[in-house]
């Protein structure tokens, strides 16, 4: 009977061993040769993708370069698909499109060789899009995308590499997007603003801020408005020559506070005169001694002194 046990106990063996001893259905197992089948099918449908591209028939080309990405998206050639997708894109005008599938290899295949070239090529369809939108003239390029869609595409393109030089480069181009729409002044300065707060050692952090401070210039209107645009933009120019002495805008800046403090003379003379013409001639005193004392010489200098001279008290 012993012997009888033990034969039956290793055939028992023998049986759930063949059998595999798993509890598992067997409908979840993977099916032999489908990982193969899948990659075959991937790389055919790539070479499909390849002939039309080859051939110029780049729409039939990005379809099926997109289906290869799709279907198949843990496949070697997923990456170099979606690549090639973006790339004619691109050469198709479609910015927006190609964009957006750049933006799909950054985010998906970050260890492909690709990855930098579609971070590269993706910063090119960025800054193509905003130049276009700003001079409507880029080339091949029509403007049809709106101000908050090109400054999502800087943003991004920041945000993908926030330490590089790319990042300083699409921040100060979302701040000249905002400056082509004269109603955006306000968000082109706090833009190049952050340019200046942000990538201080850029190259261009004395760029924007020389920007800011031309803006604020343009936007002096008269009354109260324009003594505040003109001190902002007076303040903003000499930080610049403090911050960014040996840059090229550094100059242009002290021109820019030569024109300032020259229409600031000429705001206290006028004020001066609006107040000698309406007989209060204390008040207008206060303005002609302001150019006085802001002056050394020339036609207003001379001017004023000549008035209080006319509003002394005769002897």
């Amino acid at each position: 009977m012993t012997g009888l046990r033990r034969v039956f106990l290793h055939s028992s063996w023998c049986l759930c061993f063949l059998a595999g001893c798993s509890s598992e259905p067997e409908s979840d197992l993977p099916i032999a040769g489908t990982n193969r089948s899948s990659e075959r099918d991937a790389r055919n449908l790539y070479a499909l993708a390849q002939a039309a591209d080859q051939s110029g028939k780049s729409k039939k080309a990005i379809n099926r370069y997109a289906a290869t990405a799709d279907k198949h998206p843990n496949s070697p050639v997923a990456p170099l698909a979606r690549f090639r997708q973006a790339q004619l894109l691109e050469h198709r005008g479609d910015l927006d499109q190609a964009f957006e599938t750049y933006q799909m290899v950054i985010t998906r295949y970050q260890a492909s060789s690709l990855y930098a070239k579609a971070r590269d090529n993706q910063a090119k369809v960025a800054h193509a899009a905003a130049d276009g939108q700003i001079s409507s003239s880029f080339l091949w390029f029509k403007p049809d995308l709106d101000i908050k869609k090109i400054v999502s595409m800087l943003e991004t393109v920041r945000d993908n590499a926030p330490r590089s030089p790319s990042a300083a480069k699409a921040q100060h181009a979302i701040g000249r997007a905002y400056e082509s729409k004269k109603w955006k002044a306000d968000d082109a300065i706090a833009a190049y603003q952050k340019v200046v707060d942000n990538y201080p050692r850029s190259l261009y952090a004395p760029e924007a801020q020389y920007k800011i401070g031309n803006i604020l210039m343009k936007g002096a209107s008269k009354g109260n408005q324009d003594n505040s645009n003109l001190d902002r933009a007076l303040h903003t120019f000499e930080d610049l020559q403090q911050s960014y002495p040996s840059s090229k805008r550094a100059a242009e800046a002290a021109t820019r506070i030569g024109e300032i403090r020259s229409r600031d003379i000429q705001r206290n003379f006028d004020i001066g005169e609006f107040y000698f013409k309406k007989g209060e001639t204390s008040s207008a005193s206060i303005y002609y001694r302001e150019v006085i004392r802001k002056t050394r010489g020339g036609p207003l200098h001379e001017r004023a002194k000549n008035r209080l001279q006319e509003m002394k008290p005769s002897d």
